[in-house]
């Protein structure tokens, strides 16, 4: 194998912390730079003959890493296996040298470059191994232990799992005190807290991750907090602030050249249009994120991408398409995730093939907290409000569409209201006419079947009064208007 040149002449421990900076920076670029004559070839390795043992163990470590995340970025074909091989060749050398901290360093960033190609059971294997060193909590390396197994729990959406995970380690993380770590963690707790309907909490979350970001200048990380940002107010139905912020991330990664993010960005981008129901405009960047995730070796993020156009092709009626993208999108899953995960990709998709399916659970509360609103004089008697977003067209004979805020109010209900109701059981939003007998209390849209509850499984969470049907204005405020109350 070549080896390549060291630039600059750097002394060996100025060299590493050197390195180490601009890693930590997402300089990757810059860092190769340092210690090889170009980037074409990144087979090469950089000379060490005149380093002793444990130094040109430490440089090719650190080229290993690096040859990692700058692949992954530029999706360059094989470079996740030529860091491995570094990698797993200098952990033999530090394991002779029983250097236990960097043994379980090099298998934290093996581990990392399985997560990257979505081997996630390999991922986690590797952690085990690098968990299972006497390394105090609160070091470094343990740190980073506990990020990337984070991050595995994302990416199998176990998260319940990683909310409880990451607040188990919060504290180490806050007690060493590193702006990139803890950025890293805010970020993946808010990415778990957003997926469970927690909004609130995700944007504290996130915006901490924003705030220790800016301080650590990694600025590839920072573009992937607006993009999970456009995510959770696309979830708030605020899709001017949504497509504000994952247009912020693609330019981000566009000026960076991190082509693997700006692709998995087109399919955020393809989800908030899909949520406006502007289908042909989601198609439109999912076939973008497609065409570049086709280039990367991060097979995941192209399952995802698959499956947002599936949903999106079933929307425009070209089932055969659709059904191709789901197949592919299915495949990659099952060899990487198992049959488990396959499975709820088939879920997903019946879901959303079947109309039926996606009755009022596709309806979800609003936070109050979140959402300033202009009352007209004729609602003005009633003193507390909330709201129900309203994600399907069961209601759209009755003057409130899909898309819209319907909004309610805490007062008595009698036979014939309109109103919304919550499934004790799953939290499921359910809203239509009001009716009950005998212990059991009937829901009725103006389309579709009636919806039959044991009165003991529902709370009626009040009447609905008025809808928002245009979104926020350029104030931020939502328009309320009245609807009647009698069928």
């Amino acid at each position: 194998m070549e080896t390549l040149n060291i630039r600059n002449g750097f002394k060996p421990v100025v060299l590493f912390r050197k390195l180490s900076k601009l890693e930590r920076s997402g300089r990757y670029a810059e860092a190769l730079d340092l210690i090889s004559d170009g980037r074409d070839d990144l087979s090469r390795l950089p000379e060490t003959d005149h380093l002793d043992v444990e130094e040109a163990a430490e440089l090719r470590l650190r080229y290993g890493s690096l040859v990692g995340f700058y692949g992954h970025n530029e999706m360059i074909t094989g470079a996740q296996e030529h860091s491995k091989n570094i990698l797993t060749a200098v952990r033999e050398v530090f394991q002779k040298l029983r250097n236990v901290e960097k043994i379980a360093e090099c298998e934290n960033l093996i581990a990392l470059s399985y997560w990257r190609t979505g081997e996630y059971r390999e991922t986690d294997l590797w952690l085990d191994t690098a968990l299972d060193h006497n390394l105090p909590r609160t070091s470094l390396i343990r740190l980073q232990s506990f990020k990337v197994r984070s991050l595995n729990f994302l990416s199998l959406k176990k998260h319940e799992q990683n909310i409880a995970y990451c607040r188990s380690v919060e504290d180490d993380f806050r007690k060493f005190g590193d702006a990139l770590l803890n950025a890293s963690i805010c970020s993946n707790m808010g990415i778990s807290l957003k997926d469970t309907g927690r909004s609130s909490e995700a944007l504290t979350y996130f915006t901490l991750a924003k705030t220790y970001h800016e301080k650590s200048r990694h600025r590839i990380y920072l573009a992937t907090v607006e993009n999970n940002l456009a995510l959770l107010h696309m979830n708030g139905r605020n899709f001017r602030l949504a497509h504000s912020s994952v247009d912020a991330a693609i330019g981000i990664y566009k000026k960076l050249k991190d082509k693997t993010r700006e692709g998995s960005s087109f399919e955020t981008k393809a989800q908030i249009c899909l949520a406006e129901y502007k289908p042909e405009a989601a198609l439109n960047y999912a076939d973008r994120s497609i065409a570049v995730l086709r280039k990367s070796e991060n097979k995941a993020y192209l399952a995802e991408s698959l499956m947002t156009r599936a949903k999106t092709l079933l929307i425009l009626d070209n089932f055969q398409d659709a059904v191709l993208s789901m197949m592919e999108a299915v495949d990659i899953t099952r060899r990487q995730t198992g049959e488990a995960s396959a499975r709820e990709l088939i879920d997903e998709f019946q879901t959303a093939l079947d109309p039926n399916k996606q009755t009022a659970k596709s309806n979800f509360a609003a936070d109050a907290n979140e959402l300033e609103l202009v009352i007209p004089a004729s609602l003005s008697k009633y003193s507390e409000y909330s709201g129900v977003w309203i994600n399907n067209s069961h209601l759209d004979d009755l003057g409130i569409p899909k898309g819209s805020l319907a909004v309610t109010v805490n007062e008595k209900v009698n036979r014939g209201d309109l109103v919304a109701a919550v499934e004790r059981d799953s939290g499921a939003v359910v809203c239509g006419y009001y009716d009950s007998d005998f212990g059991m209390v009937c829901l009725e849209s103006g389309s579709g079947q009636p919806h039959l509850f044991d009165e003991n499984a529902i709370t009626i969470k009040g009447k609905i009064v008025g809808v928002c049907r245009d979104g926020q204005n350029e104030e931020g405020k939502m328009i309320v208007e009245p609807i009647g109350q009698t069928a």
